[in-house]
């Protein structure tokens, strides 16, 4: 016989079937709700009243900072199965922001104000003994006893006991999905960039990055400068394949714009941390920007910031490697914006030469492909078809390598060390600043060579190192010096400011045989028309024993101080000093004492030769 009425209701209470709860929820808790297969349910004496559609707690969450949360997972509308960690704060107040997320995950929930209760309720006080650690980036982070590698859909690596999981206050996350195999990328992508200098850096550009944290360098890149079709962004896509991309797109989704703000930035660096940040169109940057972009990306820190409470928010940290594209190069860029390029972005933010000079813009070597063009097609359909799994498979190797050799981390800093040195033998002046420049190549070249060795590339032992050399002599050419970047810039700035000024604001000072500090009645003021407006100093003329006429320029501290402006000004006086553009006095001393005309007493001027004006850029050798 069925029954009715509250018989029948409570019939149904016990006799549903309940989803298996990975959580534990406390007794008086469990007196009140009850999760089936039907969601989560509220008890009342003889009724059931529905919460929400189904769904789980997996797991509870730790970050780095000590921040608990927990691991939830459920269906959405298509059955598809969806997890995210939601925050413990967020239960704290009405639970708005919790319930907005789920919504836009697809879990649907009851709208009145009691079953809204409800749920916060249940999930506040739900709680599980599992455990998960979260991490805010990618890449290798040390968990307890283990170290591991994090991708959003991967974690390689040993952490024992705990389950490690990529969370980011970001809705967006990096496509490191998969397309075709390690084989297909290897005939398709890899084994036609041989001989393809441009080709071989970039994808030994998506290899480098894993290696930063072992060899405890900072972060920087490189941009491929060239104009307009040259093949820039084709070799991005091949340098992209390495780690990812999306079904029907390929690489070229991996790949981000530049045209995004500092602030945008920071977030899309960590989701590329210790990978390869792909950025292409660097003519779409805000100028102003650029500087401090360069700086944020190689330094591994984003700003730091104040929540809603006035609290210090955790810095965003990344360790990464961009390469990017633009038909001009970092100094053409801030001088866009009037902005000075100072020696420190250049170091981080290395300009390489699209062009490899072959006559097939990027390309050296077309494969047997009718021109370049048909080359570059080539490989777009292969990046589009093959990606995502050379960046793993190299992980792989570096976490079994590692495994086996206590010592692999210093054979690599020393196996980098060594080719450094072999490399600069023609330049055993270099400073610092070309030193690590060349360090960065160096890198670039050791981890494709490692891929090499790890048989995921297939290229010949020495071509990829080969081919980082010949991108860094280019590089080198370019500069024009071995010196500090500085220096010339000290030359040029100089220069520029007296090529600019010479007319207008130094004065004339019209004794040219005058060599004490006299100054006779003669010296009279010029007429009011032609007087000196915001005056830098003042200009002689002299002839030389042949009868050859030049001007020597008499600075003014201020003045001097204007003309290198964004440099050091010590280091900068004495560079020009050494390189004889500036004359020291009898004591030693980069400024002279001298009376120019008009003045009652004797002042300290700067004073520089005219054999500046002919001086290159490269005068800082």
């Amino acid at each position: 016989m069925t029954k009715k009425g509250k018989g029948a209701i409570r019939e149904a209470i016990e006799g549903a079937a309940i989803v298996p709860p990975a959580s534990r929820v406390p007794e008086h808790v469990a007196a009140r709700y009850r999760m089936l297969e039907t969601g989560l349910h509220r008890k009342g004496d003889d009724t059931l009243t529905w919460i929400a559609d189904p769904f789980q707690i997996v797991a509870e969450t730790t970050d780095e900072a000590g921040n608990w949360g927990i691991l939830i997972s459920w269906k959405d509308r298509d059955g598809l199965l969806r997890e995210e960690v939601f925050a413990r704060q967020q239960f704290a107040g009405d639970c708005g922001e919790l319930r907005q997320r789920f919504a836009r995950g697809g879990l649907t929930m009851a709208a009145d104000l009691k079953s809204r209760q409800d749920f916060a309720q249940y999930l506040n006080i739900a709680n599980t003994p599992a455990r998960a650690r979260c991490v805010s980036r990618t890449g290798w982070h040390k968990i307890g006893a283990g170290r591991v590698f994090v991708l959003p859909k991967q974690v390689i690596g040993a952490a024992p006991g705990q389950r490690v999981i990529l969370e980011t206050s970001d809705r967006e996350r990096a496509p490191f999905n998969f397309g075709g195999t390690l084989q297909d990328w290897r005939r398709c992508v890899a084994a036609v960039a041989s001989g393809n200098s441009r080709l071989l850096f970039a994808i030994g550009c998506a290899f480098a990055g894993a290696l930063l944290e072992m060899t405890g360098d900072d972060g920087g890149g490189f941009n491929l400068k060239g104009s307009s079709r040259v093949g820039k962004t084709t070799a991005l896509r091949v340098g992209a394949s390495v780690w990812g991309g999306e079904p029907g797109e390929g690489a070229r989704a991996f790949i981000r714009a530049w045209r995004a703000t500092g602030n945008a930035l920071e977030s899309i660096a960590a989701l590329h941390s210790d990978t390869l940040l792909c950025l292409d169109e660097m003519g779409q940057v805000d100028a102003k920007e650029l500087g401090e972009i360069s700086y944020m990306l190689a330094n591994g820190q984003g700003k730091t910031r104040a929540d809603r409470s006035g609290a210090m928010r955790a810095q965003t940290r990344f360790r990464v490697l961009f390469l990017s594209t633009g038909e001009v190069g970092l100094t053409d860029k801030n001088a866009e914006g009037k902005r000075a390029t100072k020696a420190g972005q250049e170091v981080r933010f290395v300009d390489v030469a699209a062009d490899a000079g072959a006559g097939f813009g990027i390309f050296e070597k077309l494969h047997d492909a009718e021109s370049a063009d048909a080359f570059a097609e080539e490989l777009r359909t292969a990046v589009r078809q093959n990606f995502g799994t050379a960046g793993p498979a190299f992980i792989e190797y570096i976490v079994r390598a590692s495994g086996r050799d206590a010592e692999f981390q210093t054979k690599l800093r020393e196996r980098i060390d060594d080719l450094i040195s072999e490399w600069l033998t023609a330049w055993p002046d270099s400073n610092g600043q070309v030193r690590s420049v060349a360090k960065r190549f160096a890198l670039t070249g050791i981890a494709a060579e490692l891929a090499s060795e790890a048989e995921i590339t297939g290229w010949a032992p020495g071509e990829a190192t080969e081919a980082c050399f010949s991108i860094f002599r280019a590089w080198l050419a370019d500069r024009g010096t071995t010196g500090a970047r500085e220096d010339a810039q000290a030359v040029a700035q100089l220069r520029d400011f007296i090529n600019r000024h010479q007319d207008s604001r130094f004065a004339e000072w019209k004794r040219a045989d005058a060599q004490t500090d006299d100054n006779e009645a003669e010296e009279t003021p010029p007429h009011e028309r032609f007087r000196t407006i915001n005056k830098a100093g003042w200009r002689r003329w002299a002839t030389d024993l042949l009868g050859r006429g030049s001007y020597t320029y008499f600075l003014t501290p201020d003045a001097m101080k204007e003309a290198l402006t964004g440099l050091d000004f010590r280091s900068s006086i004495k560079a020009l000093a050494d390189r004889g553009f500036i004359q020291r006095d009898k004591e030693g001393k980069s400024s002279v004492s001298r009376r120019p005309p008009g003045v009652e007493e004797s002042m300290r001027l700067f004073e520089v030769r005219s054999s500046i004006m002919g001086a290159g850029d490269d005068a800082g050798e």
